[in-house]
């Protein structure tokens, strides 16, 4: 199950960043913030879907497909502008996903640890 959710969360981002045309605006900036969910999403169902996977190795490979998505979305989709904000939007999303999976271990072993 935990595989088929980061299937899905692939598809949606693909779908998001491949498309010819960029998203509409919902507010201002919203590009970014759909930047800051997407990878965040994507951060944490990667760490899900495989939880055996070190996280000194799955960590940085998210930092670093992070800028190489936006610059492969202006390659494959000319209409596209590269966007040095919409790749900290990604690596913003990134950490805040590994702040977030750090302070959940933190709270289970804090919990589940005997006394």
């Amino acid at each position: 199950m935990r595989k088929l959710l980061f299937l899905a969360c692939c598809a949606v981002l693909a779908y998001g960043l491949f498309r010819p045309e960029p998203p509409p605006d919902l507010f201002d900036e919203s590009d970014k913030f759909l930047h800051l969910v997407a990878f965040g999403g994507l951060s944490l169902t990667t760490r899900l879907a495989f939880p055996r996977a070190p996280g000194w190795l799955l960590w940085p490979l998210l930092y670093i497909q992070a800028p190489l998505l936006e610059w492969l979305q202006h390659v494959l989709q000319p209409v596209r502008e590269f966007s040095p904000l919409d790749v900290l939007a990604n690596l913003c999303g990134i950490s805040i996903a590994l702040l977030l999976w750090i302070c959940q271990g933190l709270l289970r072993k804090r919990w589940f640890s005997p006394a």
